[in-house]
């Protein structure tokens, strides 16, 4: 035993010395992976640096590398692999790349700091090939297109002129727009690109996806413009993945970039001297307000351009004339641009003039020259002239020094030489008066002492369930002894029994008793026959009682003989042989479990069903014709009847969206389709309805934008509705009651071997169903409350239901807002939001996603 001991020995220190020789042998190395081959051009591809036997300090910094794009941070992986002893470790930065030119690229060597010094990164080469989509083989040509145009191909300098993105992809392979188009527009100056207008068309056999967005830009200088391409980042369908119910699709992203735009820009012609190097189309309008003024009081003269144009380059308004009577307060200019343009605008000038003496004054005109883009000619805008009158009396004006000529000013007159302003002390309101205590009340006045959150609920479920269970377990009995179908035997029996006790007592059997013992008998054995053979009484018998067949039969064709055959008396044993056989009948008493039957416990469900499929069924058809034929107003009018009847109707809240789309209510669609996705998350109709009502709509929730796209947790919530994980908390709770079953079955020792694993699995299978459905519910947050609404169109938040109180407090309401509400009044909704914020709102500018 000890030389095997030591042999072990042997051998274990042989192994370590040759596992410590063989890993310290192994050298590190850094490399790219794969090293070289094929990337598809303007493709999403992976590359990994790969670190062996050694680990980064930092992460590592990349020579630039042209025609190839590093998209974000990398990923990082490391695994561990033993092959004869030999460990190797590898460390990888894994980076998303993306070819940006069809020309071969090269990734130059360099070095990088690891923790065992700096190693050097072997140059790595790459082709660039077509990418084709997935595994389709087809070409991204043949999937995606994008275009961009312009109505013409020459304007003149200054000019705004429409610019069009257009993406065309083929109707199965489109999944989302990934991103905004990205221009590199220089040397134009452009405004922010439109929201995707989304269509669809036929072309051959496929149908497409037609997406534009559109901008307005100028060009400042003339010449040749060669524009740069523009390009997008769309999610292209290229397979599926999973199978049956679970199966998702495949997403590949892509960059689809247009070819380039090339413009002439004409310069203008020959300019006048007043040109105010404004170009497009404008329009000029001077008020002066009062016309009469005394002495002292000040008069406005407001001046106004407006219109579409080069409004970066308009430095500001023309100069104007006024007499050396005035005093002239310093104009000064305001801005207004359109939302979200850089083109379309207002530029407004307001001068006070105080005059100094009375008279006569004439005011303007005022010129402003432009150049006309679409007429090719300048053009000059020309205002009124104004008389006002200055009359003596007034407040006094001290007259300016020089009362020679009139005084010119525009947006950038001379130093003014009126004296500046006092300046006003920094307002300070009055301090509130301190808080005192209040007058007492009237009392005892008791209050509750709150329970805690576990036994409220509790308490409150129990105050619920007991009261309702046996109000139900009392009704489904009171059914169920009804509707038992021994119930008749059972009273035949007793009326039987009292029939012999009254031939007994009654001192003999006389016609009436014996033809009352022969009714009773045929409810018994159930007999339909009025007047029965014994061969058939026989053979009822039987089939209920096989042991006492012979002796009805004789007793039946004996009290027969005596009824209705010559006259006769009974035996004298028959009434104890008819007592005797009586007490050898045993019908079933009444079945305790048959008041869990269906029909006696849910006796209510199939009228329920009915009732609110008649109201229905109608007005969806009509609304489907009408439909079908183009009359949307009336198809919206039959489904919102629909929806009013049944506004759990997942469908006619789908169709309903659709009419209220084809006459571009967009908003109202789109919180018609929240409904439908809420009511029923898996149909792919309601998915395919909410992404579309968040594109045109103009809102987007984040949870509805989350829900739509259905990733993470979201893509579980998703599987079902609010209402069905509601659901599936009762049946969670409906297991662990029968797990806590089995479990008193095996401790009262009933149970049988099968017992305690189907306990442990029911209560594990409970557990994992509880959890998923109040993860579930808690994703969806606000959605699932039955009192939940969607504000979809833009609307004011009012402190009071009411419009005719100006003074109330009011606050902007965005459409897409998701709230709760708690009462009506008389056309109003109070709104409740996650916040605490309630406020009062119109029901009309409510859709109530449940109700």
């Amino acid at each position: 035993m000890r030389i095997l001991t030591t042999h072990l020995r042997l051998v274990v220190a042989v192994i370590a010395v040759i596992f410590g020789s063989a890993t310290a042998t192994v050298a590190q190395t850094v490399r790219w992976d794969p090293p070289g081959g094929q990337l598809g051009f303007n493709q999403v591809s992976e590359l990994a640096l790969v670190f062996e036997n050694c680990e980064p300090d930092s992460l590592p910094r990349l020579p630039p590398v042209d025609g190839l794009a590093f998209l974000g941070q990398p990923s990082q992986s490391s695994q561990t692999e033993i092959v004869n002893f030999n460990i190797t470790r590898r460390f990888s930065y894994v980076y998303s790349v993306r070819p940006s030119k069809r020309t071969n690229i090269n990734i130059p060597a360099f070095e990088v700091q690891t923790d065992k010094g700096k190693v050097s990164v072997p140059a790595a080469a790459y082709t660039v090939g077509q990418a084709t989509v997935g595994s389709t083989g087809l070409a991204i040509d043949d999937v995606a297109k994008a275009r961009l145009t312009t109505p013409e191909t020459t304007y003149w300098a200054g000019e705004v002129f429409p610019v069009t993105f257009t993406l065309d992809v083929v109707r199965r392979h489109f999944n989302a727009l990934a991103t905004t188009v990205d221009w590199p527009s220089t040397p134009l100056l452009t405004e922010d690109w439109s929201k995707p207008d989304l269509g669809e068309i036929r072309i051959g056999n496929e149908n497409h996806v037609i997406a534009k967005q559109t901008t307005r830009a100028i060009a400042r200088e003339p010449g040749a413009l060669n524009l740069s391409p523009a390009s997008q980042l769309i999610n292209l369908v290229v397979g599926m993945t999973g199978f049956g119910f679970f199966s998702q699709p495949s997403i590949e992203q892509r960059l689809i970039a247009s070819a380039p735009l090339e413009l002439t820009i004409k310069p203008l012609p020959p300019a006048p001297a007043d040109f105010a190097k404004a170009v497009g189309q404008f329009s000029l309008v001077s008020k002066i307000v009062p016309t009469t003024a005394a002495v002292g009081e000040p008069v406005t003269w407001t001046l106004e351009l407006s219109g579409t144009g080069n409004w970066p380059d308009i430095a500001g308004l023309p100069a104007r004339d006024v007499s050396s009577d005035f005093q002239v307060v310093q104009p000064k200019s305001k801005r207004t641009m359109k939302d979200n343009a850089l083109f379309e605008g207002t530029l407004s000038e307001d001068v006070v003039l105080v005059p100094t003496r009375p008279g006569t004054y004439r005011l303007g005109p005022v010129r402003y020259t432009y150049f006309d883009a679409q007429s090719g000619a300048y053009k000059t805008l020309t205002t009124d002239v104004v008389t006002v009158t200055v009359t003596g009396a007034g407040l006094p004006a001290s007259a300016p020094q020089s009362a020679a000529g009139p005084i010119q000013f525009s947006l950038t007159p001379p130093a003014s030489t009126l004296a500046p302003a006092p300046a006003l002390p920094t307002p300070v309101p009055p301090a509130p008066p301190e808080k005192l205590p209040r007058d007492p009340l009237a009392g005892p006045q008791s209050g509750f002492i709150p329970w805690r959150s576990p036994g409220l609920a509790w308490l409150g479920a129990a105050a619920f369930a007991l009261p309702v269970l046996a109000v139900w377990l009392g009704l489904a009995t009171r059914r169920s002894r009804a509707t038992d179908p021994q119930r008749r035997r059972r009273e035949a029996c007793a009326e039987l029994a009292a029939v012999l006790a009254e031939m007994r007592d009654g001192g003999g059997i006389k016609p009436g008793l014996l033809r009352r013992w022969q009714q009773h008998a045929a409810i018994l054995w159930e007999i339909g026959h009025a007047a029965p053979a014994p061969r058939l009484l026989h053979a009822c018998v039987a089939r209920l009682n096989q042991d006492g067949a012979s002796t009805w039969a004789t007793l039946w064709e004996e009290s027969d003989r005596a009824l209705h055959g010559p006259p006769a008396p009974l035996p004298p044993d028959w009434l104890r042989r008819a007592e005797g056989a009586l007490q050898a009948v045993r019908v079933p008493g009444w079945p305790l479990l048959s008041l869990f039957a269906p029909r006696n416990l849910l006796p209510f469900l199939t009228l329920i069903a009915v009732v609110l499929a008649v109201p229905v069924a109608g007005s969806a058809d009509d609304a489907d014709a009408a439909y079908r034929r183009g009359d949307f107003a009336a198809a919206e009018k039959g489904w919102r009847e629909t929806v009013t009847a049944a506004p759990s109707d997942w469908v006619a809240r789908h169709n309903l969206g659709l009419t209220l789309a084809q006459q571009d209510r967009w908003g109202e669609a789109a919180a018609h389709w929240t409904s439908a996705f809420l009511l029923n998350p898996r149909a792919e109709a309601t998915r395919w309805d909410l992404a579309l009502g968040l594109q045109y709509s103009g809102f987007a929730p984040p949870e509805l934008v989350e829900f739509s796209r259905g990733e993470g947790r979201y893509a579980l919530a998703r599987l079902a509705s609010p209402g069905e994980w509601q659901l599936m908390v009762v049946v969670a709770s409906l297991l662990l009651a029968a797990a806590a079953i089995l479990w008193l079955l095996r401790g009262y020792r009933l149970g049988k071997t099968w017992t305690r694993p189907a306990s442990i699995a029911t209560c594990v299978l409970a557990l994992l169903l509880f959890v998923a459905a109040t993860f579930s519910l808690k994703t969806y947050g606000a959605l699932a409350r039955p009192d939940a609404v969607l504000v979809w169109k833009q609307s004011v938040l009012r402190s009071i239901p009411t419009e005719a109180d100006t003074s109330q407090k009011t606050s902007p309401l965005s459409p897409g807002s998701i709230a709760l509400t708690d009462k009506t009044f008389l056309g109003w909704s109070r709104l409740v939001f996650s916040g605490g914020q309630t406020g009062w709102v119109r029901s009309g500018e409510l859709v109530p996603l449940y109700r």
